[in-house]
């Protein structure tokens, strides 16, 4: 997937779910870090904890939020975008508070129970023109009815270098009954 995300030394890439900070982990020794800048981001404080303490580098900005409710990332999807670069593994199906949900659905509409959909929505939003995104998801988007407004933005709102699909069980401890996975690019 990084390697898909075509990394130049001038880019601005956003990991907006780090967790343990494997695709921040493998940009960093396989790029030139001249005048690359990464923010990371991520709501666990265990993982942000991790990601402090694996890359406490100058060019990296490791930050404790909420992805789908962070102002300054509102403020860079009003201004069209501020990534040139966006790689992740949103979360899959967390489950969400009704209050939360209700919150999710003013800011994003639509099916809001699917949270990888709603990160795809916001990055996509975040992503400035001739950016590049390469996200792992279900591959769900792709036929569900719930998910025909992520497709007509996808469709409308970018364009499709590649759709990879794969069966979920090609990694180990994961087999989803519900779908297959796929990498978008």
């Amino acid at each position: 997937m990084v390697k898909k995300l075509h990394v130049s030394k001038e880019d601005v890439i956003l990991e907006p779910c780090a967790g343990d900070g494997i695709f921040l982990q493998k940009i960093l020794s396989t790029t030139k870090q001249e005048n690359l800048h990464i923010d990371a981001l991520d709501i666990n404080p265990v993982a942000i904890k991790k990601l402090t303490d694996a890359f406490n580098l100058p060019h990296v900005t490791i930050q404790k939020t909420d992805t789908l409710f962070d102002a300054t990332l509102d403020l860079f999807a009003n201004a069209n975008g501020h990534y040139t670069k966006i790689i992740g593994n949103p979360p899959y199906g967390a489950w969400q508070e009704h209050q939360k949900r209700h919150a999710l659905k003013r800011q994003y509409g639509g099916y809001v129970k699917e949270t990888y959909t709603l990160f795809l929505k916001r990055c996509i939003d975040l992503l400035k023109d001739d950016g590049r995104l390469v996200f792992i998801v279900p591959d769900t988007f792709l036929a569900l009815h719930v998910h025909k407004d992520l497709r007509k933005k996808i469709l409308t709102d970018t364009k499709i270098e590649e759709l990879l699909l794969m069966p979920s069980k090609f990694f180990p401890g994961v087999n989803f009954g519900y779908s297959n996975l796929c990498i978008i690019t």
